[in-house]
């Protein structure tokens, strides 16, 4: 069995604050309370509840962490990056006070919570792309074990889609090329340097491929794509940029 796993070193503060922040913290500080998609969808999915118990896996810099905590949430966020923690911890510290007890920060891997620990949801943002296939069947056995079986969901959010990447993305570019070429500057196209990196997007998926992955739960899959473009409002619920899914324990037969 392939053993592979990405370097956690590589996701420094930069990789966190360079594109969106300008590297700056302040800034990023600032932006906790500025609305959010990939903070306010995940959320609405969840229908998430105050009091309810959250795990953040793979938390990052704690944008939702933090979101989770202000709703009266009690949430623990996990994850490899020590850089990136030390970022989320300046997230918790400006939460507050009535709400600081309400966050946890973890750099330890999700399988050492112990099995007793039910979560009432489970949020897997940004993750599925940056983990190989056998890290995947093993996080995914171990949420199972996590979730409660009553109340629980996990959320999980992955981009981009590998079908939207291999068609749709080339065909909006072909269809755009004339309006481009127009332009003073030629063509102009800016992607975070992250976006295609392939030492860190390891297995991007498709909505086939991340309903395999589930198929240990009851599971909703779909896509989404922000894009006010024609072909991507024909082609957004299936083929979308994002990949989003609901998962629930399956209720044993009777």
């Amino acid at each position: 069995m392939n053993k592979n796993t990405v370097d956690s070193t590589i996701y420094d503060a930069d990789y966190y604050l360079k594109d969106g922040y300008g590297g700056d913290v302040s800034r990023f500080i600032q932006s906790l309370e500025e609305p959010s998609p990939l903070v306010d969808y995940p959320i609405e999915v969840a229908d998430l509840k105050k009091g309810e118990r959250v795990l953040d896996v793979g938390c990052g810099i704690g944008r939702l962490l933090y979101a989770c905590a202000k709703r009266g949430c009690i949430v623990e966020g996990y994850d490899y990056s020590k850089d990136a923690l030390s970022i989320a911890q300046k997230g918790v510290d400006a939460l507050p006070d009535e709400f600081k007890k309400n966050a946890r920060l973890n750099n330890d891997d999700v399988k050492n919570i112990p099995s007793t620990i039910k979560y009432d949801v489970i949020f897997m943002c940004d993750v599925v792309e940056h983990l190989y296939d056998w890290e995947l069947k093993v996080l995914f056995d171990k949420l199972k074990e996590l979730l409660n079986p009553v109340t629980g969901r996990l959320i999980i959010h992955t981009a981009p889609n590998r079908w939207y990447i291999n068609f749709i993305f080339p065909l909006k570019r072909i269809l755009s090329l004339p309006k481009t070429l127009r332009r003073k500057k030629g063509i102009r196209y800016k992607r975070s340097k992250y976006f295609y990196d392939l030492s860190m997007h390891v297995n991007e998926q498709t909505p086939v491929s991340l309903r395999k992955h589930l198929k240990i739960f009851d599971a909703k899959v779909w896509c989404l794509d922000g894009s006010s473009n024609l072909i991507s409002i024909l082609t957004k619920k299936f083929c979308g940029c994002d990949i989003w899914a609901v998962a629930r324990v399956k209720k044993a037969r009777k």
